[in-house]
């Protein structure tokens, strides 16, 4: 099922149209339409409806079956594809370790090249990019934050169809459990960068990132944090003067910001009249350039922990390695992993207020062909939060009797599934939510379909 389609539907209680030609219109209507219904009925509206449709086919299936309170189904929902934060919150609420979440990934000139098929301009095109990845609106499409947040992600860009498949297949096998299949050394690598992140106190972000040699083998790991005297962080000892531990808990780096707004404005204060000086002022703290600011902070970034240390460790190894990181990199590290001779770095969260391209672009690319350069790239491969549900099985679940155990594919379940008893009462709140915003035809009436809700009775 495609949210798109409900907005559709549903685009007329927000006094809006969607076009019907594939184009520019269309899209930004979608994507208008979208933010209006999150705003009217909350963020996480869409997911409502795609439970609703996922508890109504269910519904129907078992009034054919009244022999099974759950007719036995081979039956996977797809949802395509979740741009608000809020709604995968609410999905895996619902549905818990059921739902697993792809993030597919293409690079910007995959996407520039697909849009131009439908007749856009590039301009157009940028327009729409900006929309998606990240509005200010929290109602708005906030795949950013989103993306971060999935089981499996996927880079699409060079690589042929049948390699597509192949990772596509390998995670479902994981999922299924019909194959033995352990991590790349990718898949490890960003799962301790992952682990490293949690060392982190800063109050900004955790980040935390791996170096591995040219072969995958992991050097070194690193996290943001302030440095300590004789070298490395602290967070060692109780001799803590990390930001939270000082000054009442204060952010160095904002501080520092309020200070340069306010010198700007009393730099400006000859031509900004007396009574307007306040509001200036927090225009320029609002400014995106200046809340992007990262020259004040007292941490150290995770990739520069790391690579001092696997210059420590492992001297000469770092050059050709590669670094995994949490976080795309900021401009300040692109120069340090640059100089270290790092030729790959693999990122899961993007970072848009990074200039690491456009001040390094003769050194970086973020095209996979640019092997000449450092190539920094979205990480493919299981999510760190996934890594030990999907790698590590129970003590002899593969062999019985001495040999491995095989399962055909039409006979496999998924390895986490979970009861379904509770699908009931937890659907049964989503459309109760529905109903009271007039989202879905009154209960009991022809186009209803659903039998009562858990826990209430109904003439």
């Amino acid at each position: 099922m495609k949210l798109s389609d409900f907005i559709v539907n549903h685009a007329a209680g927000v006094s809006l149209t969607i076009p019907s030609p594939h184009g520019f219109q269309r899209i930004n209507a979608l994507i208008e339409a979208g933010n209006k219904l999150r705003e009217k009925y909350g963020n996480g509206v869409l997911a409502e409806l795609a439970i609703h449709k996922i508890r109504l086919d269910r519904e129907q299936q078992k009034t054919a079956n009244q022999s099974a309170k759950y007719a036995p189904r081979r039956v996977v929902h797809i949802i395509d594809s979740i741009k608000n934060k809020e709604e995968l919150a609410l999905l895996r609420l619902v549905y818990r370790d059921m739902l697993y979440v792809v993030g597919v990934f293409a690079p910007l000139q995959t996407r520039e090249a697909n849009l131009k098929e439908f007749g856009l301009s590039t301009a157009q095109i940028y327009t729409l990019v900006d929309r998606d990845s990240g509005e200010e609106s929290e109602a708005g499409q906030t795949v950013s934050d989103t993306f971060p947040n999935c089981d499996f992600f996927l880079r699409t860009g060079d690589g042929t169809d049948s390699e597509l498949k192949a990772r596509v297949e390998r995670f479902l096998h994981l999922v299924l459990g019909t194959k033995v299949i352990t991590p790349t050394f990718a898949e490890t690598a960003m799962y301790s960068a992952a682990m490293a992140s949690a060392n982190s106190a800063c109050l900004s972000r955790q980040v935390g990132a791996s170096v591995t040699d040219h072969d995958g083998n992991i050097l070194s790991i690193g996290w943001n944090d302030v440095p300590a005297t004789g070298g490395g962080l602290y967070g060692r000892s109780d001799h803590d003067h990390r930001c939270w531990n000082i000054s009442g808990g204060k952010c160095f780096n904002d501080a520092e910001k309020d200070k340069l707004a306010q010198e700007m404005v009393d730099a400006l204060a000859e031509v900004i009249a007396p009574e307007h000086l306040e509001r200036a002022k927090t225009i320029l703290r609002g400014a995106s350039k200046l809340k992007g600011l990262i020259e004040f902070s007292r941490a150290i970034h995770a990739e520069m922990h790391a690579i001092l240390n696997a210059g420590k460790t492992s001297g000469m190894r770092i050059e050709g390695g590669k670094l995994f990181v949490t976080t795309y990199p900021c401009h300040s590290c692109a120069r340090h992993i640059v100089a270290a001779g790092i030729s790959e770095v693999y990122y899961i969260e993007p970072y848009r207020k990074s200039l690491a391209i456009k001040l390094h672009g003769d050194a970086i690319s973020e095209q996979e062909i640019d092997k000449d350069k450092v190539r920094i790239l979205a990480y493919d491969g299981v999510a760190p939060s996934q890594y030990l549900g999907l790698f590590r099985v129970p003590q002899n679940s593969r062999k019985k009797d001495g040999k491995l155990i095989t399962m055909a594919l039409k006979e496999s379940s998924p390895r986490l599934e979970k009861s379904m008893e509770a699908l009931p009462a937890l659907e049964g709140l989503v459309v109760k939510s529905l109903l009271e915003k007039k989202l879905l035809p009154e209960r009991g009436s022809q186009n209803d379909g659903l039998s009562p809700l858990p826990g209430t009775t109904e003439s």
